[in-house]
């Protein structure tokens, strides 16, 4: 069946978070990271995916990478999306080394139809009644990013930042 979907870039006009900082034993951000983003967004582990992790122990400084997912569900058509990145290095030596978290965010609705005049009936109810309920998902989604965000620079500074 097809559907119409509607994307929003919660972030936007950013569209990235970025946040850069050095010190003391920064990989251990692929740790800290998942587990904040399940905790402020109550994310299920059927909710939580982790893409991507990568260490390079080759050579000195030690470099590392994590990627990971969420969805959270805000009803039967509409959910969250939040990305978040991990990349840095640190000196086997010292453990001391740089780390940047990247945060995005979108905001996907998935509206089913069957043919050309259900479509514009779902065109028309997304755009007059379902936008209102749209941007309250939106500020939702902002406010738990603020806390995610507020959660890492919080790690961030203890570790020396």
């Amino acid at each position: 069946m097809p559907e119409l979907q509607l994307k929003s870039d919660i972030l936007a006009p950013r569209h990235v978070k970025t946040l850069k900082f050095s010190g003391y034993h920064p990989s251990r951000f692929l740790k800290i990271v998942p587990d904040l983003m399940k905790e402020v967004f109550k994310l299920s582990s059927t909710k939580f995916f982790e893409d991507k992790i990568k260490w390079d122990k080759s050579a000195d400084p030690i470099e590392f990478y994590g990627e990971w997912r969420g969805r959270d569900d805000q009803d039967a058509r509409t959910s969250v999306w939040i990305k978040i990145k991990v990349q840095g290095v640190q000196s086997e030596k010292d453990k001391k080394g740089e780390v940047t978290i990247q945060i995005t965010s979108t905001l996907v609705t998935n509206l089913p139809y069957s043919n050309f005049l259900e479509k514009a009936i779902v065109r028309t109810y997304s755009y007059l009644f379902y936008s209102e309920q749209r941007r309250r998902y939106v500020i939702k989604a902002r406010r738990l990013l603020e806390i995610l965000e507020a959660e890492i620079k919080k790690e961030l500074e203890t570790m020396g930042g």
